[in-house]
């Protein structure tokens, strides 16, 4: 900073010692340009009072030839005339000599005033009477006769007159004319002194010229070293905008990027020309409408000097973006992470005047750090595996892992059938899509997290499918590599089940030999492990009480399960039974309990209340009953979404009735969640539910009350132990 007001410093003193010799200097010509103005009227009122001094002296001896002239009675006519002349002249010049001294400063003076005022008082009477000289007619003077010329009474009164203004004016006219001789040299005095003012004024201009010239050529020097460091200073910076390896650039307040920026810029931006171009028109090709908005309000808040812009760092939106770069049109993307910092540029104390923007490629950064992430979730993941594997029973999580390996076989089977006609492609979605829901639905009831994340991915990729309103073979390719990522999975788990029962085999085995003491000699015997009963697997009920904690814990509702007759269940229906009870167990927690507040609302205890029942029916039917208290079935609701969905035209809606509605429940896609959950907004459940009855040969039914409860019963055939049996593991 300090470096910085030295040279503003440097910079503008040659402009502020120009100016003021500059300044000086117009005003010594100015004042002298006003003094030679000066001492031309006083030189010509030094003139003109000269002048005036000799006239007395001129108009008397015209008087006393005038007065001779009559005597003699001989000619006097140019004399009145000269006199006349003279009075005229004289008058005009004492004009001139009081103008010329207004103008040269001297009428203010009381010396030079009252010298120019009795001079003229002086005068006045002189020029009275010789103004009563002028009606006098040379013609009138004389009358010649015989005896020869006499004056007429006309030249004996211009006599009179004459011999009169000669006799009372010879003392005021010697007085004027030394009056006049007085007020000259008084203005000779003041047009010597006014000389040497201008001459001191000429020689000042002069020599404030040539310090003008002398500083000129010394600030001209020193600008040309300047001219030079600046050449070296800018070389240097041009040497590192192009060797850094970031983007540095700057932001005016119009949005435009300023000319100077790093070379790197252009690379990284892939922006042949960014200087000249708004912010926006940079960005817009890298990232999407919603994220430069955000840009643009986070850049005015930098312009804003009340804004502390550390804090506002943390809501960069550019503070690591993804884009995507196409080496040649029709080429590979080239997918890299940028990162945007941005700093108020301005000296201190002053406004900000633009922003420097720094970008800086942290491609190699954000994926090491994602391989680090990934090996920390590896990590993490294996161990809750683990005890995953320690806390699941043995014979059910082979079971799990069984059902998994037939779903997924399933599933490619179903991708792999003939048909590519758009409907056919639409049932294998659904197909896959239920065999999904079944798998993530047991993952859940065992708490495999793991497995319903992976199958909560493929349910992703196959409801983005089923939007689209057509499809393609190739569409599936990333829903099978998917599925090999799920059977890669059950292949990792599988693997560590065995060597957890290998852990658990040796760890019996150590325990089967004992060391045996006798004196000082340790004999070592066999010893049987005391016989244990083998562990029974987890029930039914036991794993929807466990799903029901995992399903109900997100949402923060509160659920008591209660279930009766499971262990009826025959062998053949036990599969079948566990894969419906998995299903409306997690839509009944969450679609039909409704949050603690509404269920405060409406007069209900805060605990909802979910009934599994499997019963005797009749000698050929059983009974599958699941109900809970929650807020019921509205059927309003229902063809609400059927028409949001797309599945009813408003004719349909309209038209649909209570009955109507409720099969509405069971079509593929539809659901009447409000948003898409881990475990809701598919659309999947209850086509699984209907799917897997009706392959029963079964019935469903469907009881409801808004606010109060819904109940589904299923009546399921009853048929030999030995007849196949459904089973996602089947």
């Amino acid at each position: 900073m300090a470096r910085l007001s030295l040279n503003q410093r440097v910079q503008w003193l040659p402009l502020a010692v120009t100016a003021l010799c500059t300044t000086a200097l117009a005003l010594l010509l100015f004042s002298g340009v006003q003094l030679a103005a000066r001492l031309q009227s006083a030189s010509a009122a030094l003139q003109l009072a000269s002048a005036l001094s000799s006239q007395p002296q001129l108009l008397r001896s015209e008087l006393t030839l005038i007065q001779r002239g009559l005597e003699t009675q001989t000619y006097v006519g140019d004399s009145l005339r000269s006199l006349a002349n003279g009075r005229g002249s004289s008058n005009h010049a004492f004009a001139r000599l009081a103008a010329a001294m207004r103008e040269a400063g001297l009428a203010a003076r009381s010396d030079t005033a009252a010298l120019y005022s009795q001079a003229h008082a002086n005068w006045q009477p002189l020029d009275s009477g010789l103004a009563g000289l002028e009606k006098y007619r040379s013609g009138d003077l004389y009358a010649d006769s015989a005896g020869g010329s006499a004056l007429t009474p006309a030249g004996t009164a211009l006599k009179r007159t004459v011999d009169e203004l000669l006799a009372s004016q010879s003392r005021n006219t010697s007085a004027l004319a030394g009056e006049l001789g007085d007020l000259a040299a008084l203005l000779r005095t003041a047009v010597v002194h006014d000389g040497q003012s201008l001459r001191s004024l000429l020689l000042g201009g002069a020599g404030l010229a040539s310090l003008l010239l002398a500083m000129m050529l010394y600030f001209a020097l020193r600008a040309g070293q300047s001219a030079r460091a600046a050449g070296e200073a800018q070389r240097q910076i041009g040497n590192i905008l192009g060797t850094v390896r970031e983007g540095l650039f700057l932001i005016a307040r119009d949005g435009r990027i300023g000319g100077a920026h790093s070379d790197s810029l252009v690379a990284l931006l892939r922006a042949p020309a960014p200087a000249g171009q708004t912010f926006e028109e940079l960005l817009r090709p890298l990232v999407d409408d919603k994220t430069l908005l955000a840009a643009g309000k986070f850049l005015g808040l930098l312009w804003k000097d009340k804004v502390n812009e550390e804090l506002i760092e943390s809501v960069n939106p550019l503070n690591q973006i993804e884009v995507t770069f196409h080496k040649t049109p029709g080429g590979s993307p080239e997918q890299r992470y940028l990162s945007f910092s941005f700093r108020r540029a301005r000296a201190s104390g002053a406004s900000t005047d633009f922003v420097l923007g720094v970008v800086a490629d942290v491609t190699d950064r954000v994926l090491l750090q994602r391989e680090l992430e990934q090996l920390r979730a590896n990590n993490d993941s294996n161990s809750a595996l683990l005890l995953q594997l320690l806390q699941t029973e043995p014979l059910q999580l082979q079971s799990f892992l069984n059902n998994v390996e037939v779903g997924v076989r399933r599933s490619n089977a179903l991708l792999r059938s003939p048909g590519i006609a758009n409907t056919e492609l639409q049932q294998k979605l659904q197909g896959v899509f239920r065999e999904m829901h079944l798998l993530k639905g047991e993952a859940a009831a065992l708490g495999m997290n793991s497995f319903v994340e992976r199958t909560h991915a493929v349910e992703e990729l196959l409801s983005t499918l089923r939007e689209r309103p057509t499809l393609a073979g190739d569409d599936f390719v990333p829903v099978v590599v998917k599925l090999d990522e799920l059977l890669g999975h059950k292949q990792l788990i599988g693997a560590m089940q065995e060597r957890v029962e290998q852990a658990r085999s040796s760890a019996v085995s150590a325990n089967d030999i004992a060391p045996e003491h006798h004196g000082d000699t340790a004999v070592i015997a066999t010893r049987k492990p005391p016989a244990v009963a083998p562990e029974r697997p987890p029930s039914l009920e036991q794993s929807l009480q466990r799903l029901a904690r995992e399903v109900s814990a997100p949402g923060g509702r509160q659920v008591r399960l209660a279930c009766e007759g499971l262990d009826l269940v025959p062998a053949e229906y036990q599969p079948v039974v566990r894969d419906i009870c998995i299903q409306m167990v997690r839509n009944a927690i969450v679609h039909g309990i409704e949050g603690r507040e509404q269920r405060a609302a409406a007069g209900k205890p805060p605990t909802g209340a979910i009934r599994v029942r499997f019963a005797e029916a009749s000698p050929q039917e059983y009974s599958l009953l699941v109900e809970d208290d929650g807020q019921g079935l509205d059927p309003a609701r229902i063809r609400e979404r059927a028409l949001e969905r797309g599945l009813l035209d408003a004719e349909q809606a309209a038209a649909l009735n209570q009955s109507g509605a409720y099969r509405m429940l069971f079509q593929p896609g539809f659901s009447t969640a409000s948003e898409v959950t881990e475990h809701a907004g598919r659309g999947v459940g209850l086509d699984v539910v209907n799917n897997t009855v009706r392959e029963c040969g079964g019935r469903i039914g469907i009881s409801t009350q808004p606010g109060k409860y819904t109940r589904f019963k299923m009546l399921l055939p009853r048929r030999d132990a030995t007849a196949p049996s459904h089973s996602s593991a089947a």
